[in-house]
């Protein structure tokens, strides 16, 4: 199985943000989106997910499954799921995390149980105490491991994560990345990891493309 992105033209203002971008990803592999910042890793994703603001235009560019061409909106927790740079704004400070899992659950229109949410925490390595604090009482390591276990109970074959390490700590980020490619051999999850980071690059990608002055430099395997 391989998500693909084809053609990829973005403008703002008659001025061109990005330029014929082209990216492939596999079930089973990482697939690294390496660029400095502003160089438009995350407009690439945005556009992948149907998520761009208003004001940016998309000139060209479309997502494909295995060749057929599909909805990146109406995609968005069936074929792909996210996790974010900041997990702690993806949550509300208001509900518990078992809420925030029940509420996940239910819009998605999944079965789900209390061992259910256990055995999911328990695979991203949280006890299942975690369920009833509030995101506020969970370290930024806690909280993206959180965002995984979200992230698979959509069951999608496919992973974007976008700079998932960035705000954490360098243990805590080594963990966070070995526990991805725990989970990617384990559902042979295709994921997408955007990084300014040359190391996380070399240590996780099975396939490499560099975004520079908004085209893609290169695309080759590491």
């Amino acid at each position: 199985m391989t998500l693909t992105l084809k053609h990829l033209t973005l403008m703002c203002n008659n001025k061109i943000l990005l330029n014929d971008v082209n990216l492939s990803i596999k079930a089973g592999q990482t697939t690294i989106l390496f660029g400095k910042s502003g160089s438009g890793k995350t407009l690439t994703t945005l556009a992948m997910q149907g998520l761009l603001p208003k004001n940016i235009k998309q000139v060209s560019g479309e997502l494909l499954l295995d060749n057929m061409p599909i909805n990146p909106q109406t995609s968005r927790a069936k074929v792909f799921a996210s996790i974010m740079q900041n997990p702690r704004s993806c949550f509300n400070p208001l509900y518990s995390l078992h809420t925030h899992i029940k509420e996940s659950a239910n819009a998605l229109k999944t079965h789900w149980d209390i061992k259910i949410m256990e055995s999911m925490l328990h695979e991203v390595g949280l006890q299942k105490e975690v369920l009833k604090l509030y995101p506020f009482e969970m370290s930024g390591g806690m909280l993206q491991r959180a965002m995984i276990a979200l992230a698979l109970l959509t069951k999608a074959p496919f992973l974007i994560a976008d700079e998932p390490t960035t705000d954490l700590d360098s243990i805590v980020q080594y963990r966070i990345l070995k526990l991805l490619k725990h989970l990617q051999k384990t559902y042979k999850l295709g994921i997408l990891l955007i990084t300014h980071d040359l190391d996380v690059a070399k240590k996780m990608g099975d396939n490499f493309y560099c975004l520079t002055h908004c085209e893609m430099l290169l695309n080759k395997r590491v």
